[in-house]
């Protein structure tokens, strides 16, 4: 189970990375389209995804028992959506190669809050310095070329907040609806969670939309690779969640750090330099040293 929960957070991560480089194409293509613009759009479209999802992995048992997992799913829409709204504010002014690898930050608030909020887990040595591997590899990436602005930095670490707590319920909402569930397949009940959750979002872009300001189609078609993106990446992360735990995925899931720095390269190298500036080969080495840090982050937490 921890090494499928493993592969379903690095596949996550992966999508995700590709997802925060599309919504930072489409802010950065249309000066005019705001970040809560994107955050509608992009959210309408993945209700829509999400409405097929319902149809193909149905289980009216998880339907019937909604008094028992409605309220902690509507809990976990709001924080991601908050979120998500705050990263896109970060991403106007910051390359993803350098905003996503901070969103490690998140441990240092899960782990917080699972260990004396919630009161859920507790950790040892080796768990503890995984942590402090992964949060320190985030900072190393930071400044790893020029530093963010701090305005930036502030967006990011709210963004944080509202990604983990949302994160919280949705381990909550996997393990509700698993009891509730006649099909247990990790990728049904991911699949059907999933959908459950981005429709709603879906239904709070809609409600949105009437109040923003009016854009060309072209702004659907710059939302869909991130709608798109976005969409494969959650499911992994429903399934990674449910398999190890939330401070345990978020540590596989920082690899979307790497992931960015790759992707990063790959643009800057191919002249997309409106995306990702150019770097020296000193700086991007460094961001690869640190990204070792988070694979053994990674070997240290699940050390037996």
């Amino acid at each position: 189970m921890t090494l499928i929960g493993i592969l379903c957070g690095l596949a996550a991560s992966l999508f995700m990375a590709v997802a925060f480089i599309s919504s930072s194409r489409a802010l950065r293509l249309c000066k005019s389209l705001s970040s809560l613009g994107l955050l509608a759009r992009g959210h309408i479209l993945m209700g829509c995804l999400s409405l097929f999802g319902l149809l193909l992995f149905w289980q009216k048992s998880i339907i019937s028992d909604y008094r028992n997992w409605l309220l902690v799913t509507v809990y976990g829409v709001l924080f991601y959506l908050c979120g998500q709204a705050c990263l896109f504010m970060a991403q106007r002014k910051v390359d993803s190669s350098r905003v996503v690898p901070l969103l490690g930050l998140k441990l240092v608030i899960l782990a917080l809050a699972n260990a004396f909020l919630f009161r859920t887990e507790s950790y040892g040595f080796m768990q503890i310095i995984a942590i402090a591997c992964t949060i320190l590899s985030a900072f190393i990436l930071n400044n790893a070329g020029r530093r963010i602005p701090l305005t930036s930095f502030l967006w990011v670490v709210a963004a944080c907040c509202g990604y983990s707590f949302s994160d919280i319920c949705i381990k909550k909402q996997m393990d509700l609806m698993g009891q509730a569930a006649t099909n247990k397949s990790l990728l049904g009940l991911s699949m059907f969670s999933s959908s459950i959750s981005y429709t709603m979002c879906g239904m709070v872009g809609l409600i949105m939309l009437p109040f923003l300001k009016r854009q060309k189609a072209k702004v659907w078609k710059l939302a869909a690779p991130f709608a798109v993106a976005w969409m494969a990446g959650i499911v992994f992360l429903f399934a990674c969640f449910q398999q190890i735990g939330t401070v345990n995925g978020n540590i596989v899931q920082s690899t979307r750090g790497v992931w960015a720095v790759l992707l990063g390269v790959v643009l800057s190298k191919a002249g997309q330099t409106y995306l990702e500036e150019k770097v020296p080969w000193n700086i991007v080495m460094r961001r690869f040293l640190a990204a070792a840090m988070l694979v053994v982050g990674i070997l240290l937490y699940n050390w037996k």
